[in-house]
């Protein structure tokens, strides 16, 4: 079926989005995930689920600022460490705040820093512990998710409908044993801030109940006790929990800062931190201790064990290669269920005084079976995860408006990794920061997250250099340059290159309301088959971005996006095209709220996709890639009849013009559109 969409009526359409904001009023509608998105943190980030709990969480539960320490602190995201050590010493040396816009007094905290922390902050003491001591907050969180038309993996087939048995047999083998509906269940308990409680189940569409697969009826089962006293011991912990360290060198789980519009790329490292999220893989499971037996002075330790999937390889001599989509819904993919034993234990030491602080960290950990190296060239030096001992030193300090932070970690192997950055904020309108990496292509860690072009943390050196300019108060720009190399062969690319990314973002904030200017170039090598001949060649993709965002009345905002995106490799050249709008509702008593999407994409292929991002139920994220052509529409509605209880909705249509089956395989769908639709129950007490 051929949508009609004349020229004239695209053009109409294109003008009507980008200027009929413009004449309308603004007024600001708070907003977490759009406070994430300003801030370059999207829903494909892993961690993202868990920044939306903790800030959801401060918002109802603000910090005072007067009496929080370090480690409060570092749950607002926002802030790095060399700022928390500037506030914390300027409250030491002043005493306390009374405004919270004094912030912008302590060195390295400007006004965009203000505008993000500003809904988790207050002024004021906390009320005195015989009043907290048996205080229990409790939430509940129930969603479940479905996509319509069914996908083939759903789909019952007859004996008589095949010529012979064996291809039957796999269609058997390979069909989805559980309903269509996705169910997730989460609960959380918080006593007198001392006891924390919490326990995930879920089952992703596809996936059985109560199968010789689930000793606990739902496919994934997560939950952890934790104890925090405040004194010697700051914290036990049983059951999940993830680890964040030094600048991720050598583990870190969660939320991890990369290359973004912001350029507070630096870790905030939290040491073992309670984990809540729905993932099936990134995390540790046992036992952990954390101690404090001076105020400078903090040691973590921790054990744990947890069967992980995976694919075995051999008959003598036993390999895995790690699955990690989560997926049980067929019995080949039950088959793959916790096949590798995993096991990691480590112990951190930090110091930390009023002029540095220094972090020593030591992890062990080993697969059984052994992970599979592969043949392929790219994977000669991949982690076999086989008794594998890391060791990483991690430092930051500062001197009047000079910040350093970095960490070098080394493996039993010999193998170096390093990354080091400076980040000076003296000059009144630009904050420039720099950091160099270099890994060791030998160098390997499975919990490893360093910043870097890549997510695997080896194989590559890199120059990172960023700048962000508030040049009037209504006009900010932020950019950065990165150029990275890599030493042996990567995927897709077998030979040794090098490239680039640029990147600048000019946000212009009127009494009408924000405009958004947006520009990112990559350049980096890629394979391309000539002539039956694999030939290494630069692979440049570009897109561009312009977005305003305004008001039509207090309680109603448009959001309008025109994106454009350039693909050029060898001889093949593509461009793409996203046309947006959005539209907005937050009632006056804030009980109900509202987003309504239409968005138009024509892109040739998955080259040239454009990702946007989706307002979704709470802890839900969506982030698609929009490619092909065709049109998508969402809505996505959160009501609150009670003050306990809240409802969430969100459903949406993505419907193709050129196309007649959706995806391959078990998510095939035999029609040219895909519906979603998502309910969650929340209730707090």
């Amino acid at each position: 079926m051929k949508f009609p969409f004349p020229r004239v009526m695209r053009a109409l359409s294109l003008l009507w989005l980008l200027l009929f904001p413009c004449i309308l009023p603004a007024q600001t509608l708070p907003d977490i995930e759009r406070l994430l998105e300003t801030n370059d943190i999207t829903p494909s980030e892993e961690g993202y689920e868990e920044i939306i709990s903790t800030l959801v969480y401060l918002s109802t539960h603000p910090l005072d600022i007067n009496t929080v320490g370090f480690d409060s602190l570092k749950m607002l995201y926002f802030l790095s460490d060399y700022q928390i050590d500037n506030l914390l010493a300027f409250r030491e040396r002043h005493g306390a705040f009374t405004h919270p816009n004094e912030l912008l007094l302590v060195t390295g905290i400007g006004p965009s820093d203000l505008a993000n922390i500003r809904l988790f902050i207050r002024i004021g003491h906390q009320p005195p512990a015989s009043r907290t001591i048996h205080r229990l907050a409790q939430e509940l969180i129930i969603r479940t998710r479905t996509t319509r038309p069914l996908q083939e993996g759903y789909r019952h087939y007859s004996p008589e409908a095949f010529l012979y048995e064996d291809d039957y047999l796999v269609k058997k083998r390979n069909r989805f044993q559980g309903p269509s509906w996705g169910v997730l269940a989460k609960y959380r308990l918080n006593l007198a801030s001392r006891w924390q409680m919490a326990v995930t189940l879920e089952n992703d569409p596809g996936e059985p109940y109560f199968t010789r697969h689930q000793s606990a009826g739902f496919d994934f089962l997560s939950a952890h006790l934790a104890y925090t006293p405040g004194r010697v011991v700051d914290l036990l912990l049983v059951g999940d929990y993830k680890l964040q360290w030094g600048q991720g060198l050598v583990a870190w789980g969660g939320y991890s800062p990369g290359k973004s519009a912001t350029i507070n790329n630096e870790k905030s490292a939290r040491g073992i931190v309670p984990y809540t999220s729905s993932d099936e893989n990134n995390f540790s499971r046992g036992i952990a201790l954390r101690l404090r037996p001076s105020s400078r002075i903090t040691l973590e330790t921790f054990i744990s064990y947890k069967p992980t999937d995976g694919t075995l390889h051999g008959t003598d001599t036993l390999s895995a290669t790690l699955t990690t989509t989560g997926y049980h819904r067929n019995s080949l993919e039950q088959a793959k269920k916790h096949t590798v034993d995993e096991f990691s234990t480590g112990i951190a030491a930090r110091l930390n005084t009023r002029y540095f602080r220094l972090d020593a960290h030591l992890l062990h950990y080993n697969f059984t079976p052994p992970l599979t190296i592969g043949t392929l060239a790219y994977q000669q030096y991949n982690d076999p995860g086989r008794h594998r001992t890391l060791l990483g030193i991690a430092y930051k300090t500062g001197f009047r408006s000079l910040y350093f932070f970095g960490e070098t970690a080394i493996s039993d192997n010999g193998a170096l990794a390093t990354l080091n950055g400076l980040r000076f904020s003296g000059l009144p309108l630009l904050s420039p920061s720099i950091i160099y990496r270099r890994y060791n292509y030998r160098y390997t860690s499975h919990y490893s997250g360093g910043f870097g072009e890549y997510s695997s943390t080896t194989n590559e050196e890199g120059l990172y250099t960023g700048i962000e300019s508030r040049i009037t108060p209504n006009l900010h720009l932020v950019a950065y340059h990165d150029w990275f190399r890599y030493f042996t062969p990567r995927y897709r690319a077998t030979r040794p290159g090098h490239g680039q990314e640029i990147m600048a973002q000019l946000t212009w904030t009127r009494s009408r309301g924000e405009y958004l200017l947006y520009f990112k170039h990559e350049r980096k090598p890629e394979d391309l088959k000539i002539q039956g001949i694999n030939t290494t060649v630069p692979r440049l993709k570009q897109e561009f971005r312009l977005q305003t965002t305004h008001s039509l009345s207090p309680t109603v905002e448009l959001r309008t996006r025109c994106a454009l995106s350039r693909f050029r490799k060898d001889t093949i050249a593509e461009e793409g095209l996203l046309l947006y709008q959005d539209l907005m509702y937050t009632s006056r008593d804030k009980q109900l709220k509202g987003q309504f999407r239409l968005a138009y994409f024509n892109t040739p292929s998955y080259d040239t996709r454009l990702y946007a991002h989706e307002h979704n139920v709470l802890h839900g994220f969506s982030f698609p890639a929009y490619y092909d052509r065709g049109l998508r529409t969402y809505l996505n509605l959160r009501w609150r009849p009670l003050p306990i209880l809240t409802l969430y909705c969100k459903t949406g249509l993505t419907y193709y013009f050129n196309r007649d089956v959706i995806s391959s395989y078990l998510t095939r769908i035999d029609a040219n559109h895909v519906f979603d639709l998502t309910f969650q129950l929340r209730l707090k007490l």
